[in-house]
């Protein structure tokens, strides 16, 4: 495997260890709403966020230099 896929794998886990580690029940209080949920999900909910945007920025970035090859 590729030195980045591993290191990729080992920061996941720990996020998932981590995340199980403080399950406890927490309010989020995000504008006018209120939400009591686990801590797990509002850790996991936002790696998963910053994953989807890592690849967004990174995609984008493909595609503007594949872009200013070709011309």
């Amino acid at each position: 495997m590729r030195f980045k896929t591993i290191l990729i794998l080992i920061f996941a886990a720990i996020i998932v260890i981590f995340s199980l580690q403080n399950a406890e029940i927490t309010d989020v209080k995000f504008l006018f709403w209120k939400l009591s949920i686990s801590r797990v999900l509002v850790i996991l909910g936002s790696f998963a966020i910053g994953i989807f945007l890592g690849i967004l920025i990174s995609q984008k970035r493909k595609i503007t230099n594949n872009n200013n090859n070709k011309e």
